[in-house]
This record gives C-alpha cells, structure tokens and sequence, in this order.
C-alpha cells in the first residue's frame, strides 16, 4: 500500500480516536448516587426534580497547572446534560482552566465550603443565598465556574462589597490582562458565549447586586417548565431553545456580540400570547408542545429593539 496513504489513514484514526476520548460523557445517577445525595441533603423529596431527572456529565478539563484530568463530574437536568458535556469540551478545546470539579454532596451540600475550594458544580436543592425562594441549582439548571476566579459580590451598603470565597478578593480586578503583570485564566468573562451556545444564556456577571460571575443559569420560567414535562419534552424544546440561538445570532451578530437578544422562551410567549410558559404549560400542555414540535419562524423578535 502507498505509504502516504498509510499516514493518511494513521491520521485520521488519530484524529477520530482523539475526538472520542475528548467528548464528555453523560449518565443516569445510581441509586447509590441519589441515596448519598439524600443523605447530606443535596437531595430531597420536595425538589423539583428529582434523581430520574437528573444526569451526570463525566469531562475531561485542565488545572491551573496545566495538568488534565478525567474525572470531572457535574449534576443536571438531564435535557441540558448533552449540551453542558459540550460546554466543558469546548472549555478543555480552549485550555480554560477549571480547578476542580466533583458533585456538592463532596461537601454535604455546603455552598460556602465547595466556593472555598474552588469548586466547580450545579445541582444542589437549596434557597437562593439569603432568601427562601428556590436557586436555579435545585432545578439542575444553573453552574458555578471556579468560585475563587468568579466570586459571588454582594453590598451590604453602598461602598461596602462582601466577596465569596474571601479568596475571591483577589479578582475584584476584572481585567485578564494587566501592566505588568502575570495574565489570570480561568475568569468567566472569556467563555460567556460557549454557555450561551449551549443554553445558558444568563450570567450573573450581568447583575447589578449582587453580582455572580461564577453562575450561569436557564431562566427560572423554563426551569420550572421543564420540571414539570416528561423526560422527552423538556429535551426536545431544549434542543429547540439552543436551535433558535444559534440560527438567531448568525442572523444579528452584532445584537448578539451586545447581549440584546431575546431568547426562544420570548418566541413561544409571542406566539402563545401569554406571559409565562410556565404557566402556559400547566394550563394547556398540549397547546404549548403544539408550538414547540413546529419549527420557528425567524424574525426580528430574535432582537430587543
């Protein structure tokens, strides 16, 4: 046989053999899994979803040592599962930094303890810091990205910011690069749009008070939704919500480079002419599949104007 098609053929299984080690992979959680979760907490009856809901993305990531790993491991809901294996593929593609990454129950559930190391990770059944309204985390429906690099910042007054982890102080400084200076990694700012590719399209780094450059999150309108659909419904209008982003932002680049978009769920409200699909979908489940199962017109409701 030709030898350059010898190499030819070395290459390609290479790069294919190379691709597959790479991609993330995604699992039920065992009986023993959910038990443990229970037991510390992370896991309770009244969550909104529950074991059979959730999935583990197993993936491969870098330290801030340069050093790769295997066993990074994070909770969700399982219709965002594919697309969050592909968030942290493209994290490893980029040489994004991640610390650590192991599921919360690691730390019985203690949000305060998994920042302090530094700790990547999302499903946990608790409140919103400070409030009883349920966090995004009890749904599986956000992530928190190297807590240290991206602390939670709250203010007590004006004037007066409270960082989370204390060790988070250190990147009030938002600036990657600086005079001087060694460049930081791992800042959430640089991989904003692979969330957004893939879903999770709010950042707390957008808020005003508090600010939460570790979060990334689904709106709490979806969430809800697709906690309350089956397993196949809840996938198919995720698939449909990172469909209308990607088709969206190809058509207004720039509107999308400035965050003024609106997203798939402002689309279905349009539609339907209500003001929450949540509610629209306990209301009249079927009316609301109806809408998500047709394809989407795209327009300029893609943009805010």
């Amino acid at each position: 046989m030709n030898k350059q098609f010898i190499t030819l053929g070395l290459i390609i299984s290479f790069s294919c053999f190379s691709k597959s080690v790479l991609a993330a992979t995604v699992s039920p959680l065992t009986t023993a899994e959910c038990q443990a979760m229970s037991k510390v907490g992370v896991m309770s009856s009244s969550a909104p979803v529950q074991c059979q809901r959730l999935k583990k993305v197993t993936f491969k990531y870098r330290d801030f040592s340069n050093r790769i790993h295997t066993n990074g491991q994070i909770i969700v809901m399982d219709a965002t599962a594919p697309f969050v294996g592909k968030i942290f593929d493209e994290l490893y593609q980029q040489d994004f930094p991640i610390h650590k990454a192991v599921p919360i129950e690691k730390y019985r559930g203690d949000d305060t303890i998994s920042m302090t190391d530094n700790n990547t990770s999302a499903f946990n059944y608790r409140p919103v810091e400070g409030t009883t309204s349920l966090s995004l985390h009890a749904y599986g429906a956000a992530i928190d990205l190297n807590p240290v690099q991206n602390p939670f910042v709250t203010f007590a007054r004006a004037g007066q910011a409270k960082y989370s982890p204390v060790e988070g102080t250190k990147y009030a400084n938002r600036e990657t690069y600086r005079y001087g200076k060694p460049d930081r990694k791992g800042m959430a700012e640089t991989v904003v749009d692979i969330f957004a590719r893939n879903g999770f399209l709010y950042w707390g780094g957008f808020w005003n008070s508090p600010i939460d450059y570790q979060h990334f999150q689904l709106s709490k309108d979806m969430a809800v939704m697709m906690s309350k659909m089956s397993a196949q419904q809840a996938t198919l209008f995720f698939k449909r919500y990172v469909e209308w982003y990607d088709s969206c932002s190809r058509m207004y680049p720039k509107a999308y480079s400035q965050y003024k978009f609106n997203d798939y769920t402002n689309y279905l409200k349009l539609k339907l002419g209500v003001s929450s699909i949540s509610k629209a979908y306990l209301d009249n489940p079927s009316k609301v599949m109806s809408q998500i199962e047709q394809v989407p017109l795209r327009s300029e409701i893609c943009v805010k104007r």
